[in-house]
């Protein structure tokens, strides 16, 4: 009998720690899907708020070319804009894209701002061996806002132009971007932002949380690092944005 109650005890106790376990790899997956259904909606939103941000610097571009009476040029930008307005809010809607189309719509970018700087502005783009841009998969609209953060707040105060350094590559399993500008720096650029009353972009911030979710959902977590640029003598030479990315396919 006492044979009995240990064994049905025993199987009692194996059942309920079946269930137990049971249950808590059911609420484990509902909290993860939660948490991903959370982190989608997140960036969604983020996406929402980088367009806006874009839109109206190019918009104060074209509304400093019309003060400038130069009819034929705003609408050529009116017309450049339109493009590339088109492809942002169709890449908006994607979770990635391939890297061809984020270079894509950079040169897109940088065609615009030319036209605003002439042969000053120089963007210089570099592929490593072994990245293939048609296949390697980002999330969008993650090198523009570095690029025209250089642009702005880099190039535009010194008035003569300048030069951006776009550079890519694959080590050790992760993707690398790098922006360099041969700008004023990030201590001028923020003393000018601080005696002039300007309010901090947004756009970098909003594409750092992008930049880490993406690394999150493909289990990376990635140095993000934002440096001086330095010369030969040990000088400020303007600003370098070292971005690191899970490396995937689209396969």
């Amino acid at each position: 009998m006492i044979a009995y109650f240990i064994t049905a005890g025993s199987a009692t106790l194996v059942t309920l720690l079946s269930c137990l376990w049971y249950f808590r790899r059911k609420a484990a997956r509902i909290r993860l899907a939660h948490q991903q259904q959370v982190s989608e909606l997140e960036d969604i939103a983020w996406r929402a708020q980088m367009n806006p941000h874009f839109l109206n610097n190019c918009l104060n571009s074209i509304n400093a070319i019309i003060n400038q009476h130069d009819k034929p040029l705003a609408t050529h930008y009116v017309s450049n804009l339109s493009r590339l307005t088109r492809n942002i809010l169709e890449s908006s809607q994607e979770r990635v894209i391939t890297l061809a189309d984020e270079l894509d719509a950079v040169q897109q970018y940088v065609a615009l701002e030319r036209l605003r700087f002439g042969d000053g502005l120089l963007v210089n783009v570099s592929l490593a061996s072994g990245v293939d841009p048609a296949h390697v998969m980002v999330p969008p609209l993650f090198i523009q806002p570095f690029i025209e953060n250089a642009i702005v707040h880099g190039l535009l105060p010194r008035g003569t132009g300048g030069t951006v350094d776009i550079a890519i590559s694959i080590q050790d399993g992760v993707l690398c971007c790098t922006v360099a500008d041969d700008g004023i720096g990030r201590e001028a650029r923020n003393r000018i932002i601080r005696d002039n009353g300007f309010r901090k972009s947004m756009g970098i911030a909003i594409t750092r949380k992008r930049i880490a979710h993406f690394n999150a959902r493909h289990g990376c977590t990635l140095p993000f690092v934002i440096r001086d640029r330095m010369d030969a003598e040990g000088g400020v030479s303007g600003t370098v944005v070292e971005v690191q990315l899970a490396l995937v396919n689209d396969t």
